[in-house]
């Protein structure tokens, strides 16, 4: 009886061993597509980082049962642009990724470049489009066009007649100026501009220059810290000028600084994905993170639909072929336009500051 017994473990466990190599096999004949993502998981933007790692997680379990086994690599790129650039060469030379994914104008300005020589397909969450030069790069994020026109239809509603600009001295930056302007006197608002480098500490002297203008409201086109010292500056000698931007006030550090100050933002992505963030993190740096969520998913779902009517992987070219005939997405932070200059457009909303939280204001 005993050796009956052990036999039939015996062939139980061998039949079960069998069963996990047969499903091992058919994994592994599943083709697998590389997808580089580098993000700053540590640095000034780490918190904007690890949200959008959870949120590229999300994605990729999203896609567990396709057809295609996604493998996601990710780098820390610790918002340095001279670190994304020895990234995006690892990315092509050593990990022979598929596509890449990279976050921020300063860091997506240099990696397209090396994804253009290499004929790599790259997407940007960014706005600088420059960034989508060379048929395989293309940007997210709200455009500048939109978000402009929003942030200074926003200003014309507040009976603002003048207005100070501090332009940080970085690509991204540069354009929000110039699209910002370019409404500013289609309006007949008038404007004076200072200019300031991203390691400026010191904003008294511009700020008095400023004062002697007699704005309505001062424009801090500035990310963090900038953004943080100039207002830390203005409240400490009680200037009480009301100041908006484009997406950078929602990226400070201390949201407090920016109490009731109104700026123009991206969605912070659909309830399902806030609820799933919420699971993760107690931070409310949101909306990048969604729009990681959508450029990730929007590469697995064109690598999939071009796989399920070919039967194989989509070269480069072919991926960017297929989101451009495509066209329109429904993405977690509403409809995604893919144009033919690479530039996907996207949607922008205002927000206010209240308590620490930024929240949807009507327009």
């Amino acid at each position: 009886m005993k050796r009956w017994l052990l036999s039939l473990c015996m062939i139980l466990a061998l039949l079960a061993c069998k069963d996990e190599k047969n499903e091992a096999a058919t994994a592994n004949t599943k083709p697998v597509i590389k997808i580089g993502v580098m993000l700053p998981m540590s640095g000034e933007l780490a918190e904007f980082g690890q949200n959008s790692r959870y949120a590229v997680e999300f994605a990729q379990e999203d896609h567990k049962d396709s057809p295609i086994k996604f493998d996601i690599i990710f780098e820390d790129d610790t918002f340095t642009p001279s670190r994304a650039a020895m990234i995006a060469n690892k990315f092509v030379s050593v990990d022979k990724v598929d596509a890449i994914v990279s976050t921020f104008s300063p860091i997506g300005s240099v990696v397209s470049p090396i994804t253009d020589k290499a004929k790599v397909f790259h997407i940007s969450l960014s706005n600088a489009v420059n960034i989508a030069e060379g048929e395989l790069n293309f940007i997210d994020w709200q455009q500048l066009d939109i978000a402009a026109k929003k942030l200074v239809d926003y200003l014309v509603s507040q009976n603002c007649k003048k207005v100070v600009s501090f332009n940080q001295e970085r690509v991204g930056n540069e354009e929000m100026r110039v699209k910002t302007n370019r409404f500013l006197d289609e309006y007949g608002i008038e404007y004076k501009e200072f200019y300031f480098n991203p390691d400026n500490r010191d904003f008294a002297m511009m700020m008095q220059k400023a004062l002697s203008f007699g704005a309505d409201y001062w424009i801090l086109n500035s990310y963090s810290p900038g953004q943080d010292i100039l207002r830390k500056e203005m409240l400490e000698h009680n200037i009480n000028i009301p100041v908006v931007n484009i997406q950078c006030m929602g990226m400070s550090k201390n949201l407090q600084l920016f109490d009731n100050q109104a700026f123009v933002d991206a969605p912070d992505g659909d309830e399902r994905f806030i609820k799933r963030m919420a699971e993760k993190t107690s931070s409310k740096a949101l909306n990048i993170p969604a729009y990681a969520y959508d450029i990730v998913n929007l590469i697995m779902t064109a690598n999939e639909d071009f796989y399920t009517k070919n039967g194989r992987i989509a070269d480069d070219f072919e991926l960017a072929e297929i989101l451009k005939k495509t066209k329109f997405y429904n993405g977690i932070v509403g409809e995604l336009e893919v144009q033919e200059n690479g530039i996907i457009k996207s949607p922008s909303v205002m927000k206010k500051i209240i308590n620490g939280n930024s929240i949807v204001i009507a327009e």
